[in-house]
């Protein structure tokens, strides 16, 4: 890992070009643990997403002024944290073998 440089903007960059789309499954369980059944709120999902890479909009705008989005924890559900939860562990793993 020596000599490994991070460009936090840059990754942050990547990231953003899916408008969201990777906290899509994060979306279709809240929506299903709010009590929609998985087809319409997967259907939900999909046309919101959609929306987002088509009007280069961020899905968590849409959602936040759609009716689906109603009730729903929009921090919670935006969160990388769930996505690097286990950074440090890894990097642990990789520090080991080096």
């Amino acid at each position: 890992m020596q000599g490994i440089v991070v460009d936090a903007e840059r990754m942050r960059a990547n990231l953003d070009l899916t408008c969201g789309a990777l906290f899509s499954q994060r979306v279709l369980l809240a929506l299903v643990a709010q009590g929609l059944a998985r087809d319409q709120a997967y259907r939900i999902v999909q046309r919101l997403a959609q929306q987002a890479l088509d009007r280069r909009t961020p899905l968590r705008e849409l959602l936040a002024v759609d009716p689906a989005g109603s009730g729903l924890d929009l921090d919670a559900i935006f969160d990388y944290a769930q996505f690097v939860r286990y950074a440090d562990e890894i990097v642990a793993r990789l520090d080991e073998i080096v």
